[in-house]
């Protein structure tokens, strides 16, 4: 449905600024992205209708885990099916971490829940749920 393209380390990275830039630097996405951050050790994952960019999605691994802090899909993008597919793939990249996704997106979060995560608590305003896998003893 989408290609993917995945990018490490983008601090000086040309082509993922290219098509991230207006994000950071942007009123509009400012207001509508204010915690999004770019630093060496977060992993973007870019989904492109062809040559078009449709969403991101940004991780981040440490001691606590995965963690998906920025999913976001443009306006014109923005339907049930296409957050699907990009949850789907990014559950399905990292299935074997212990998953914990930060967000305010009611639909977002409806959608996390449906794949099996839990909520965890709120940040703020936003909500953290969390996905691991049961261990049988």
């Amino acid at each position: 449905m989408f290609i993917v393209k995945e990018y490490l380390e983008t601090c000086n990275n040309e082509e993922f600024y290219r098509y991230m830039g207006r994000f950071f630097a942007e009123r509009h996405f400012r207001r509508e992205l204010p915690y999004l951050i770019n630093d060496s050790e977060k992993i973007w994952y870019l989904f492109f209708d062809e040559e078009k960019l449709a969403g991101f999605v940004g991780v981040v691994m440490n001691q606590n885990g995965t963690t998906f802090n920025d999913f976001y899909l443009l306006p014109t993008y923005r339907n049930v099916s296409n957050m699907k597919y990009i949850a789907n793939y990014m559950f399905d990249m990292y299935s074997s971490e212990r998953i914990r996704i930060l967000s305010d997106s009611k639909e977002e979060l409806a959608l996390w829940e449906e794949l099996g995560f839990q909520k965890q608590g709120n940040k703020g305003r936003y909500t953290s749920l969390v996905y691991e896998e049961t261990v049988c003893e």
